[in-house]
């Protein structure tokens, strides 16, 4: 079978486009400019929702936008204070993200690769800052962060933390769920804490009490579609991936940039090694997508997504996706060997083999049960 098919990262096209430039969720948005002009910016915010639903890049844009010293209805983006966040280089814009251990990376390693992950979100607000080997967000953090925080600055303008990927706070003893809570119960004057997560039900009950919690839908085909042709790419492709996607922008330029023969090849040959017990081809799964469930979570995630897409393509044969003939050979091929397969049973499987390293879980096993649990389920 070969080497996995290499699915490119969702690049920046157009470098110029910054979270500044956004122009989704447009509901929410409004939502914060009155915030700010009424005078009731929070002391603590959860964006909560899907992946991929612009929350990170609107708590971006709304970081800038509460420091901007020209805001309107949108951030300048010409200010200092703006250039400044769009760089992630302003004195008063702390960012916090999960990290290694010093054990499982070395300071220098994790402040590099660090360095470079904001640089890359810079360029592209939907790149999703992923350091390897990241299961939680240390104390250490936080307890660096309490020490900055009520330290005088130069700066007059309002002071803001953005933690991504919040839930993972709430990962190991909870020390630093608690570290936090402590914060947000007397948080420094002139603050603001922005929490971002996809998992809102595992932060702890009294973080979300002390939250302002603004939930995102799944982004809108004509929102993605508008700012995939920003990019630089053809109707086709924007329109093509934004029907894909589901409402996750970060699929959506992940599928434009690899295109629809990349994307069929990938598929066609996990649907293979569900289908067909092959003691090398599963070997060579287990093994890579271990590895890659640690060292590139995102990935992981994006792979098994096409699963899903492939799978509801099966059980749906009218859909606007069967309608451009995406897996016709594959579903053709596996609706004629298995007619009697429990499709709902192995999206749920999906799904669980998708949540599996968030759990801690030791991959090798995980992914042999669900290689073994799928071959069950094909034959009733």
């Amino acid at each position: 079978m070969g080497q996995w098919p290499k699915i490119k990262p969702g690049e920046v096209v157009n470098e110029a486009m910054t979270f500044i430039n956004i122009k989704m969720q447009n509901t929410l948005w409004g939502r914060m400019i009155l915030s700010k002009k009424n005078g009731r910016v929070g002391n603590a915010y959860l964006f909560s929702g899907p992946n991929g639903s612009a929350k990170e890049a609107l708590a971006l844009k709304f970081s800038a936008y509460l420091n901007c010293n020209e805001a309107a209805i949108l951030p300048c983006g010409t200010c200092s204070s703006c250039k400044r966040i769009v760089a992630f280089q302003h004195e008063n814009f702390h960012l916090i993200v999960p990290m290694p251990s010093d054990k499982q990376m070395s300071v220098a390693d994790k402040q590099n690769t660090f360095l470079t992950e904001k640089k890359y979100k810079s360029d592209n607000p939907f790149h999703k800052i992923s350091i390897p080997k990241s299961k939680t967000i240390p104390i250490s953090l936080i307890r660096n962060l309490k020490k900055e925080l009520f330290l005088k600055s130069v700066d007059s303008g309002r002071k803001i933390v953005l933690i991504f990927d919040a839930h993972k706070l709430c990962v190991g003893d909870g020390s630093s769920a608690n570290a936090i809570l402590k914060i947000l119960e007397e948080p420094p004057a002139n603050t603001t804490f922005i929490l971002v997560s996809d998992y809102k039900g595992q932060l702890l009950p009294t973080i979300l009490s002390r939250c302002q919690i603004i939930n995102f839908p799944p982004l809108q085909n004509n929102e993605i579609i508008s700012y995939l042709s920003s990019e630089g790419f053809d109707s086709t492709s924007a329109e093509f991936a934004a029907i894909m996607s589901e409402g996750n922008m970060n699929y959506a330029q992940k599928i434009s940039k690899n295109g629809i023969e990349e994307i069929k090849q990938l598929v066609e040959k996990l649907t293979d090694t569900l289908t067909v017990y092959d003691e090398k081809n599963w070997r060579s799964f287990i093994q890579d997508y271990s590895r890659m469930a640690q060292s590139n979570f995102n990935d992981y995630k994006f792979h098994l997504f096409l699963l899903q897409c492939w799978l509801k393509q099966t059980r749906n044969k009218h859909n606007a996706l069967n309608d451009e003939n995406l897996f016709m050979k594959i579903n053709k091929n596996f609706n004629s060997s298995f007619p009697n397969a429990r499709l709902d049973q192995i999206n749920h499987m999906i799904e669980k083999i998708i949540n599996a390293p968030n759990k801690n879980l030791f991959m090798p096993i995980q992914l042999t049960n669900f290689l073994i649990g799928v071959q069950k389920r094909l034959f009733n």
